[in-house]
């Protein structure tokens, strides 16, 4: 019994797909725990704040922490220093 050329080459391409997400699931999860989530508002207009999350914020979440009457500006993901990951990792330890 002979495996044709073909067969080989679909069998490789699929192993090769399933690597490529296990790989992009793997770089998710590690930004995810390396990040946090940063909230930029502003109430006046003129003036901006930030205020850090450790996870995405629910909308619950945002009210209570910086209120009903912000404007919310910009909401973006934050790499937190290395300073601080080996202070968390020695706090984990």
């Amino acid at each position: 019994m002979t495996i044709s050329a073909d067969l080989i080459d679909r069998l490789s391409t699929e192993a090769g797909r399933r690597l490529t997400a296990r790989a992009r699931r793997g770089r998710i999860k590690a930004l995810a725990q390396i990040s946090r989530i940063c909230v930029t508002y502003t109430r006046d207009g003129q003036t901006r704040a930030e205020e850090m999350f450790d996870t995405t914020p629910t909308l619950g979440d945002l009210y209570e922490r910086i209120g009903p009457d912000a404007y919310i500006v910009s909401i973006t993901m934050r790499r937190r220093s290395l300073r601080e990951r080996l202070r968390l990792a020695l706090l984990a330890a």
